[in-house]
Order: structure tokens, then sequence, then C-alpha cells
């Protein structure tokens, strides 16, 4: 028997609204855009309604990485799953994400303006955390390796660093190309072949 849908309530239109907000100004103004004040006044509520849902800065700005990082894995996860089915044309929707990410400008500007929060309050910088190691899973997979393997924890720290490269050189076009091209030559080195499984 099927799930019946889940429905939503206003309370959590209104949380979600919230946290759209967040997102926004994060990606338009990065760290000094992320006051509870202008939060609120973005999302059209009064400061009283985001503190409800939100008491601490750091609330939200935890509820805004798991947006961050629950939109990043619904576009990642499918290209990740599809590799085991056809690894060469998997690894090419993959690169063509991590291209699109690379040069998402916003996304970027937002990470930093959390990565920023997070040098003063530790319950932010777990959330942070819990990211890098589900970034690091994902890279595992498409390395075919484990995710404590060193070398997938430089690749994933790559990956953020040519994110906020891109961020401060503006977002070159050309550049952006060579250097996701560079990427992936570079990770296909360290690529193991998927084990074949005798029947």
């Amino acid at each position: 028997m099927a799930r019946p849908a889940r429905t939503t309530t206003p309370s959590d239109d209104l949380r979600e609204r919230i946290v759209d907000a967040a997102v926004t100004l994060l990606e338009t103004q990065g760290p000094k855009g992320f006051g509870q004040v202008r939060v609120a006044r973005a999302a059209g509520v009064a400061q009283g309604h985001l503190t409800y849902y939100f008491p601490h800065k750091a609330d939200l700005a935890a509820a805004v990485v798991e947006r961050l990082s629950r939109d990043a894995r619904r576009e990642l996860e499918p290209l990740l799953g599809a590799a085991l089915a056809d690894p060469e044309a998997a690894h090419a929707l993959f690169f063509a994400q991590v291209e699109k990410l690379l040069k998402n400008e916003k996304r970027s500007r937002a990470m930093l303006g959390l990565m920023a929060e997070a040098l003063d309050d530790r319950a932010l910088a777990k959330v942070l955390a819990r990211t890098l190691v589900l970034q690091r899973g994902m890279m595992a997979r498409l390395l075919g390796r484990e995710a404590d393997d060193p070398d997938v924890h430089i690749a994933v720290a790559a990956l953020r660093g040519l994110g906020i490269e891109n961020l401060l050189s503006h977002g070159d076009p050309a550049q952006a190309e060579a250097v996701v091209a560079r990427f992936r030559t570079w990770l296909a080195g360290w690529q193991r072949p998927p084990e074949r499984r005798d029947r």
C-alpha cells in the first residue's frame, strides 16, 4: 500500500519561507546579509516568528546548510547511482554537474558565508562537518575508494577550493572550463576501476 502524500502545514511553509530568504540573502550578500532582522524582513515575517523557528542564528545557519546539502545531493545522487550501470556516462554527467556547481557563484558565496559563521559557532561547525562527510562519501563512490582515503579528502578539498577560486575570479567561463577539464583528468588518474563480480 502506498504511503499517503505528505502535506505541508502553514508552519512548514513559514519555516521554508524563512530558510528561502536566508539562502537568498547569503547567496546575494554573503554573511553581512545574514542577520536575523534582515532575514525576517526578506521573508516577510515578524522577527518573533523567525526566532520561534530559529532561536539562534546558528539554528538558521544549520537549516541553510541542510537545504544546500539536500539540493546538492538531489542533483548528484542519481548520477552516482547511474555509475553502476554505465560508469562512463555517469562520470560525464557528474562532471557536467561539477562544472555547473563551480560556476554557481551564489552557492559559493553562501557556503563561504556559512564557513565564516562557523568559525565562531561550534554547533554550525558540526553541521558543516556532517556536510563534509557526505561530500566525501559521494566523491569516494565516484573514485571507487573508501571515504577515509586521503585522496578522497584531497579531491573534496580541491573541489571546494575551485569553487572559491571561481568566485574570487568572478567566474571567467574559459578559465572555469579549463580548470574543470583538468580536474576531471586529475581525478581520472585516481579512479579505481569497478570490481567485477564473478557469477
